[in-house]
């Protein structure tokens, strides 16, 4: 996925298990036990423990060739262990601030973290005895070996001097640190992997396959046993080693002048503005934290109009199935310019996002709200001007407790020059029984839009303060997040999810755990607003092992080509700039170009010199001495695409740009094919090249297409999705070990009639342009 299709699927296990903290007499108990595992208590005594064993601080478990285990703590964290694991709690309050540290002797160990790590990152580690974890997010896998025990295919020269330690993200963020030399550190994203040998420094590696078995879903498999794919105990995401997640916002600072692909008219695609042909709809639900999803119509389980759950859009990769059972319902229709928001919550009601064999009791209410999905899909990221939304509906806001209370305001401002908003929300929880209730405002800026949706939260742009004055900025006890998109043919309203935690009181019955719903509408806008879809490289290598491959959505006047259509600029994400900037060719060249006459697709390369990128007052040079920057941009368009419904498709070669290295070598494009099977929405891909004395080969098969324009994948194994699409990836005489790499492609035209694809094979890439065999 690329950075932009991967903010549209926004991450949902990082509040899955983000639900209010409930009492506990010990740091947590066992609920899944198979096999031989062994209890070794903090007073010596050993246990053999059975579902509902409580677990505390300085607890030791041991489990055997055949032995699984699964816990859920205190603060509705899950760890799951996998066999011939051996692991200690050596520190796990029941209190915010009093931290966590968790130790893995040896084995593999898969956490979904909970409240203590979402208010209190900086005190919630993990650690083995050549590496320490710092927890930024929600979910990973973290392994340990030493010497012979190790995997093979983590090990360099037959043997692991010093211990192994793997982690593997798989929602937020990690710190990976040698526990030798501490100040060595490695940041990571959802899907990559950091490797830790001895007191070598940390490095990014493809995701081993044992890494992918370690996927497993405790619940539901039997030991050894490791999840088919597309089953739903499978749910790690494993990329390329540096693949990031999320965009920042995009920020022209001059007008760029841009001749719409020399001269060529923008293609009339309004016909297809008529409805959106998916039936889509994008749904968030509230139990402690939002969660964001999508899925078509027939695909919703209802009962009467109130949701009970759905199977994720195919599209989005992420196959979930959310379920809500039980709890009395309070349901609520509004019209908004048009759109139709059903929204709703459920009282006492079980919650889990794996079908109804994953549901668990969620304390207070759980909150839903759903609408038609934004159409087009890119229409915020191409509009202009600012709009405002106010708050039409919502559900009241409930505490752990169920108390309701009151969304008393909520405002959205947009500035879609600048693809960002900035929300305001006041949320108020009178007192009842032991629990004083409280008030908290809610402000975010620059919040970016990406593909129509925004998410937000105090880790990032979005600071709370409550009713005492203490705010999210210095106080990590107090904590929250927001989830939105907007929705209907010309975003005609917005959804939004949010959920606060505060925990700042000294008494934990004071504490509130707040979430809810809330529907907002706005002006309609234009959705015949003209683009252009566009792929672009990063020439930077900025690490062993990246593949970056920028997605950028354009209005007219962001891509400048002279007379021969060569592009001298354009804006697209830049990582190393934190969002959106415009880049320029400087004194770069552009060594070689291309166009499609029939519809003013063009793709090339700057190479030599150095160009440009400068986000608001802040800039970069982009050195092009040794490699190139590839792009490649479709025609204008005012309009989606929208696909043939059923049939087949050959795409051929229409034109590209010669593969370029980080080591100043160009090579030749062999050969590459697109196949598309539109009734199965899917995309096969092949690119064979040949550089620097060798010949590298990349295929994948059945890429999911995601709202009928995007498709991608990535090498290494990719479980758990409806339609697996890793990229395989070969080359002759040798790729050289952990060779990786990513297809990156859309499509362009009233029906597809045109796609580009960026491509990246080990530390080769370029672009190629396809046409569809019969027009």
């Amino acid at each position: 996925m690329t950075n932009r299709t991967r903010t549209a699927r926004r991450s949902w296990l990082a509040a899955v298990l983000a639900l209010p903290l409930a009492a506990a007499a010990a740091s947590g108990e066992f609920t899944f036990v198979t096999g031989q595992v062994t209890l070794a208590k903090a007073d010596g005594r050993q246990l053999a423990p059975l579902r509902g064993t409580p677990v505390d601080a300085g607890d030791r478990i041991t489990t055997g060739p055949n032995g699984m285990v699964q816990l859920t703590m205190v603060d509705q964290a899950r760890l799951s262990l996998r066999p011939s694991t051996q692991f200690v709690i050596e520190q796990y309050s029941d209190r915010a601030g009093d931290g966590v540290v968790l130790s893995l002797i040896k084995g593999t160990l898969r956490t979904f973290t909970g409240l203590l790590a979402a208010g209190n990152r900086d005190k919630f580690v993990m650690k083995t005895r050549v590496a320490t974890v710092g927890i930024r997010g929600s979910g990973n896998i973290l392994y340990a070996c030493e010497a012979e025990e190790c995997d093979a295919s983590v090990v360099q020269g037959g043997r692991a001097e010093g211990g192994i330690a793997v982690n593997h993200t798989i929602e937020g963020s990690h710190a990976v640190s040698n526990a030798a030399a501490g100040a060595q550190t490695l940041i990571t994203g959802p899907g990559q992997t950091v490797l830790v040998m001895g007191a070598q420094a940390p490095r990014y590696i493809p995701t081993p396959r044992f890494i992918t078995d370690a996927a497993t879903n405790m619940v539901n498999a039997k030991p050894g046993q490791a999840s088919a794919p597309g089953s739903a105990a499978a749910d790690t995401r494993d990329f390329a080693p540096s693949d990031a997640s999320g965009l920042g916002t995009r920020i022209v600072t001059t007008a760029l002048v841009g001749n719409n692909g020399l001269g060529f008219t923008t293609l009339d695609a309004t016909a297809n503005l008529a409805g959106d042909p998916l039936d889509l709809r994008d749904i968030i639900i509230a139990g402690g934290s939002p969660v964001a999803g999508q899925a078509v119509g027939r695909d919703l389980v209802l009962n009467g109009d109130a949701l009970r759950g759905y199977r994720a859009y195919a599209g989005t990769q992420s196959n979930i199935e959310p379920a809500l059972a039980g709890g009395s319902s309070d349901l609520r229709i509004i019209n908004l310019d048009g759109t139709t928001v059903t929204m709703g919550r459920y009282e006492g009601a079980s919650l889990g996002f794996f079908g109804t064999g994953s549901l668990s009791n969620v304390p207070g209410s759980v909150h839903w709200i759903m609408a038609p999905s934004g159409y087009p899909v890119y229409l915020s990221d191409v509009l202009t001007g600012t709009a405002t939304y106010t708050l039409a509906a919502a559900t009241p806001p409930t505490n752990q407790n169920n108390v309701a209370g009151t969304l008393g305001s909520a405002r959205i401002d947009v500035n879609f020059s600048d693809r960002t908003l900035g929300l305001a929300a006041t949320v108020s929880i009178p007192s009842q029984g032991a629990n004083n209730g409280g008030t908290w405002q809610m402000n975010a800026a620059n919040v970016p839009i990406s593909l129509n949706a925004f998410f937000g939260s105090t880790a990032d742009r979005l600071i709370i303060v409550n009713g005492s004055g203490i705010s999210s900025r210095t106080n990590g006890n107090l904590s929250g997040s927001f989830e939105g998109s907007f929705v209907g043919t010309g975003l005609t309203g917005a959804i939004l999810g949010y959920g606060i935690s505060d925990a700042t009181a000294p008494n934990a019955a004071f504490w509130n755990f707040v979430s809810g719903v809330a529907a907002l509408a706005g002006p309609r806008q234009l959705a015949a607003a003209p683009y252009r879809e566009g792929r672009v490289s990063d020439p930077s290598g900025q690490a062993p092992g990246v593949i970056l491959t920028y997605a950028a959505t354009n209005r007219l006047d962001e891509v400048t080509a002279d007379a021969q259509g060569r592009v001298t600029r354009f804006t697209a994400p830049r990582t190393a700039l934190g969002g959106y900037a415009a880049y320029e060719l400087g004194s770069a060249q552009v060594v070689q170009s291309g166009v499609d006459a029939e519809t003013g697709m063009v793709w090339g390369r700057w190479g030599g010199g150095t160009a440009t990128a400068t986000r608001g007052s802040a800039g970069e040079s982009i050195s092009l001495a040794n490699t190139s920057l590839h792009y490649i941009f479709a025609g204008p368009q005012s309009g989606p695409v929208a696909l043939p419904l059923t049939g087949t498709a050959t795409y051929d070669v229409i034109g590209s740009t010669s593969p370029t290295d980080s080591a100043g070598h160009v090579g030749a494009l062999n050969s590459a094919t697109l196949n598309a099977n539109f009734s199965n929405r899917t995309v096969d891909a092949s690119v064979n090249v040949g550089i620097n004395g060798q010949t590298w080969t990349g295929s994948a098969h059945g890429m999911p297409i995601y709202r009928d324009q995007y498709f991608s994948a990535y090498s290494g194994n990719i479980p758990g999705l409806p339609n697996p699409t890793p990229l395989i990836i070969g080359c002759e005489p040798s790729c050289g070990q952990g060779a990786a790499g990513s297809f990156d492609g859309f499509f362009s035209g009233r029906s597809g009639q045109r796609a580009g694809l960026m491509f990246r094979l080990g530390p080769n890439q370029g672009a190629i342009a396809f046409g569809r065999r019969g027009g």
